[in-house]
């Protein structure tokens, strides 16, 4: 064994890679994590919104998976219950469809999977019921429902703010960093290439999602660790009065979701083999009119049409490979794979286990180091940065800042729920340099979050901000150029752009 600069370095920036530097930095290990883009810059920003433990997945026997996934949903309620919050769901039941035994026997089973943790045990409800809860559905041959919870996140935040507290505990985070190459040491890899820098680790993990076998080319490891399938998302005006919905799609039997986010209702997700570039991926045609028929089919009088799509995103999926089997049955479970040469790689997992998935890495990591030398993994239990608890007194004392700051009810609420305990921060910030005034009439965010999001969040264009900073680019006002250029402007007195260098990553945005 030889001595690197870090006992570990992690390729990928996604929500496995923040675990995992997450996991090791709070188990005392020097760690560095490079992403080539933007934290969450690629699937960990694109997908349906969800901390659930799988429902569907018991249709595929994935028994253990689902078991593994409700306690690790009660894990994130737990260390970031500002940016994981339980959420009601329907499962309608119709006629002719599945039975309503077989409704109520996969939900008993999923409450036990689950212990019951769950926020609440399933109920029965009638067709009265349901639709007095979720009068938009259609009426026409429903039965009932079931009513269960899971859990609804911000993704992109969660991603970000995983990595945050990793550097809170002594990470280092690099973004704008793409592995252009493996350090060797005899026959193991002993770091990573950047260009001329070379950045020696004692091991490498790679968490590089949708790219990993980019880099598992660069090592001597599996030519095929994962298999790539697309999935699509729809965001259209709200047609839910508070609960999500599981619907099982006319044409193909998938399950799919429609879903309330942020006064609008997401749809999705597709489930198709995806051969292309990750970072170049989107929502296709035929996608977005499987998403809209299914959709008019169980809301017929809302009239959601082609020209009421609000925003639309695609992300990919990088599960482990598989053949002999449709995109939509290929397992969710992850798969940790060692190179003859040491690198070791993540395949498959999900969000919601992601944290489980990092400990059993970094578990590996520290049998390859000194075992006695790192403590067990306490991540299930230590809040994220924002995630600690806020006593009433903090809380009430921010309530009064924000509004000597001239912020608004609603404006205090969204900013609280989005920055949970580092609230205090961002008003340390405001009261220094102003609030900044809003950023659009119809949204609760302000211009200090602009120099947040720079100086505190790694956020470097404009992107960053307005994609996974702030969740503007999946809203109506995406593509306002008041607020474009706004948030561009400050931008650019924070980075030193030039005015072409504004005008480009304007142009880029719009462009996305």
């Amino acid at each position: 064994m030889f001595d690197g600069d870090f006992d570990l370095i992690v390729i990928g920036g996604g929500i496995m890679g923040a675990c995992v530097a997450r996991e090791a930095s709070a188990r005392r290990m020097r760690v560095v994590l490079f992403e080539q883009d933007d934290l969450a810059g690629g699937t960990s920003s694109r997908t349906s919104k969800l901390v659930h433990g799988g429902l569907r997945y018991l249709e595929h026997g994935a028994f253990g998976l689902v078991a593994e996934s409700a306690r690790e949903r009660a894990t994130w309620l737990r260390v970031a219950p500002h940016l994981v919050r339980p959420l009601p769901f329907l499962f309608p039941i119709y006629r002719g469809a599945r039975p309503a035994w077989m409704v109520r026997l996969g939900m008993t089973l999923y409450d036990a999977l689950a212990w019951f943790r769950n926020v609440e045990s399933h109920r029965m409800l009638s067709a009265e019921q349901t639709l007095a809860l979720e009068p938009a559905l259609r009426g026409d041959g429903l039965l009932g429902s079931a009513r269960f919870y899971d859990a609804q996140m911000d993704d992109a935040r969660l991603c970000l703010e995983t990595a945050l507290t990793a550097r809170a505990d002594g990470a280092t985070l690099e973004t704008r960093a793409r592995i252009d190459g493996l350090v060797r040491q005899g026959d193991r890899i002993a770091g990573v290439r950047l260009g001329a820098r070379e950045v020696r680790g004692r091991v490498v993990v790679n968490a590089s999602g949708p790219w990993l076998d980019r880099v598992c080319d660069m090592a001597d490891g599996p030519t095929r660790p994962i298999r790539k399938t697309r999935g699509s998302h729809l965001i259209v005006p709200g047609m839910l009065k508070g609960h999500a919905l599981a619907l099982s799609a006319h044409r193909d039997g998938r399950t799919f979701f429609a879903l309330p986010w942020r006064g609008m209702t997401l749809i999705g997700t597709t489930d198709l083999d995806y051969q292309g570039d990750p970072a170049a991926v989107t929502c296709t045609a035929e996608e977005r009119t499987y998403l809209l028929d299914e959709t008019r089919r169980v809301f017929p009088a809302a009239g959601i049409g082609t020209g009421a799509v609000i925003a639309e995103f695609a992300g990919v999926r990088p599960l482990v490979y598989a053949e002999g089997v449709s995109a939509s049955q290929v397992s969710r479970g992850d798969l940790i794979i060692e190179s003859a040469d040491g690198l070791i790689s993540i395949a498959g997992g999900k969000f919601t286990t992601a944290r489980a998935v990092a400990e059993r890495v970094v578990n590996r990591v520290a049998e390859r180091l000194t075992p006695a030398e790192f403590p067990s993994s306490r991540t299930a239990r230590t809040p994220l940065v924002g995630g600690r608890p806020v006593s009433r007194e903090e809380d009430a004392e921010w309530s009064m800042r924000a509004k000597g700051l001239g912020l608004d009810d609603a404006q205090t609420t969204a900013l609280r729920e989005t920055y949970g305990a580092r609230f205090g921060a961002l008003l340390n910030l405001a009261a220094e340099r102003g609030p900044g005034g809003g950023l659009h009439a119809q949204l609760p965010w302000i211009g200090v979050q602009v120099d947040f999001a720079v100086e505190h969040e790694l956020a470097r264009t404009l992107e960053d901000v307005l994609r996974r900073r702030l969740p503007i680019a999946l809203g109506p006002y995406r593509r306002d150029p008041a607020l474009c250029d706004a948030v561009a402007d400050r931008m650019a007195r924070l980075l030193g752009w030039t005015p072409d260098d504004r005008r480009e990553h304007v142009r880029r945005y719009l462009g996305a």
